[in-house]
This record gives structure tokens, sequence and C-alpha cells, in this order.
């Protein structure tokens, strides 16, 4: 890796190609401020609270949090830790990823970004489906542990051919 930072770029001989790429927060010795991609994190979080604040009054006391394989649910908590525990939860990951990032940074300048968006839209996601289903909207989650699946099959798999690691 080849640092220029007077122009602002960063250049990454070992990828095929000569490839430029603005400066990163999560390239090895690049700046520690908050990129675009952090405060779009964040925005999830931030939205994925603000639905479980808008489904406030259609929530029960009690609201499920897990289910089992056939879609029966099996684990109930009060309404405000249904709320706001997995929000809570996603902006603490934001933060540790961050910080992981920062300290043994990706090869690759998008790879941190998009694990990190990637990961805090997936538990937003679910985060909104489960809320959903406890406001009494139909919503099929038999289908959800097989997306579940999916996502972490593609997400590893993306880390893996960006970052170029062998399995050999």
């Amino acid at each position: 890796m080849v640092v220029a930072p007077a122009l602002g770029v960063v250049r990454y001989p070992k990828l095929s190609g000569d490839h430029t790429c603005p400066i990163s927060p999560y390239t090895s010795g690049m700046s520690t401020a908050w990129s675009r991609s952090d405060g779009l994190a964040v925005g999830i979080v931030a939205l994925a609270a603000l639905v479980g604040v808008a489904l406030w009054p259609q929530l029960p006391a009690e609201v499920a949090i897990h289910f089992s394989a056939s879609g029966t649910p099996d684990n109930y908590v009060s309404k405000p830790v249904g709320v706001f525990l997995l929000p809570a939860l996603m902006l603490a990951l934001v933060l540790v990823l961050r910080i992981s990032m920062a300290a043994d940074p990706p090869s690759h300048p998008q790879t941190g970004p998009v694990v990190v968006l990637a990961t805090t839209a997936f538990l937003g996601l679910v985060h909104v489906l489960v809320l959903a289903w406890n406001a009494g909207y139909p919503v099929p989650l038999d289908g959800l542990l097989v997306g579940a699946l999916v996502f972490a099959a593609v997400l590893v798999g993306y880390t893996v051919w960006r970052e170029g690691f062998s399995l050999g």
C-alpha cells in the first residue's frame, strides 16, 4: 500500500491492477474520523429504534423476541426491552467493529464499510420484522432463518473474496 495523504488517496498495488481509493478510516495509519458509512450505520440503528417507538402503542406488554423453527414464539421480554435492546446492541456492534477495524484494518478499503453496513442493516431488518409480528402484522418468520443463513454465507464469501483469503 502506498499512501499519498496530500492527495487524499491510497494505492493498493497487491490488488489486480493499480486501484486508487480515497483515504478511508479503515486503512492503516489513516484518520480515525467517522466516515459516511459509519453515519449510515448509525442512521440504520436510529431508524430501527424509531420504528419501535412508532409501533409502541400496538405492541403487547410482553413481546416475543425468539421463535422456534416452526415460527412459534418461545422467548418473551418486556416491551421496553423488546423495543430498545436490539438497537442498543446494534450501536455497540457498530462501535466494536469500528474499533476492531481501526486496530487491524482490512486489506481492501471497502471491506469494513460493507461488513458494518450489511450487518447493521440485517439486524435492523430482523428487529423491524419481529416488532411488526408482535404488533399483529402478517410477517412470514419461517423464511427468516433461511434468509439469515444465506446472508451470513454471502457476507463471509464477500469478505473472503475481497480480502483475498485462501482456504489452502
